[in-house]
């Protein structure tokens, strides 16, 4: 899955209020390249059937039977050290989570734990053996239903910054609007006491960024610009994504990252003319 090598590109350090960011150029196209967005269940011959969804709130189970042209399909690319990733989102597009499931008597099986009511979906993405590098990856998903009371999330607006635990996130260029259509580059920087912060490895890269489409729910992740051939960690903290996006409208961005050996979560609004 293009769940990217997301690390930083170096950035001159500026107001978030700067400049919208430049056009860069764009990654390297995949020798073939998938669409799917996890909004059905079946895509380029793969179908995913649910066995186990969560019914009520508290710890839960999604177990999740995958087929393909050959069958039952157990086995997948590594990419960034899983071979599958698996997302969970309400439809008023919170309650973000990131999984990692394992085969289990032919099934791809996960924990999940859900704290409130309403409608949700699990997607997950793999890259099939027999692919080449640099291919999208596909994507399926498949619905479930929390029954009860429900307190909805509006979709915040766009900031320049957000927090989690000791650690601010800022969008370098604020929040500007960007151009569908336009490749630019996606600038983050992580601080703590005002100061770029260590990053950690997390998933065999620095960062990790999925991007939904608040009208559709539909995901797509961003390309990485890589951070150069050492594979550091980015001195100033900057993590820079390579941003297409095909439609205008608003999106919602969920960056996790690891430092003080802990994971980190984010979320960004932004909009795209």
């Amino acid at each position: 899955m293009t769940l990217a090598g997301f690390v930083a590109a170096a950035y001159l350090f500026a107001d978030s209020r700067g400049p919208s960011p430049a056009t860069v150029p764009a990654p390297a196209a995949s020798a073939v390249a998938y669409h799917s967005d996890g909004l059905s269940d079946s895509y380029d011959g793969f179908r995913v059937e649910p066995l186990a969804l969560p019914t009520g709130r508290g710890p839960g189970r999604v177990s999740l039977r995958v087929t393909g042209p050959g069958g039952a399909a157990t086995d997948f690319q590594q990419v960034h050290t899983k071979p599958m990733h698996m997302y969970v989102l309400r439809d008023d597009l919170s309650a973000y989570q990131h999984l990692h499931p394992e085969v289990a008597d032919g099934a791809w099986t996960a924990p999940v734990s859900i704290s409130d009511g309403g409608a949700y979906r699990v997607y997950i993405e793999f890259v099939p053996h027999g692919r080449p590098a640099g291919a999208d990856p596909t994507v399926l998903g498949v619905p479930f239903v929390i029954a009860g009371d429900t307190s909805m999330v509006p979709v915040p607006a766009p900031r320049a910054e957000a927090r989690s635990g000791p650690y601010v996130v800022r969008r370098l260029d604020g929040t500007a609007d960007l151009v569908s259509g336009t490749q630019t580059a996606l600038r983050f920087q992580v601080l703590r006491d005002g100061r770029p912060a260590v990053l950690e490895p997390y998933l065999g890269a620095y960062a990790h960024l999925s991007n939904f489409e608040v009208r559709t729910q539909g995901l797509k992740h961003l390309h990485p610009i890589p951070a150069g051939p050492d594979g550091a960690a980015p001195p100033d903290a900057v993590l820079a994504f390579h941003a297409a996006f095909a439609e205008r409208g608003d999106k919602r961005l969920f960056l996790q990252f690891r430092a003080g050996g802990a994971t980190h979560q984010v979320a960004f609004t932004i909009f795209t003319t």
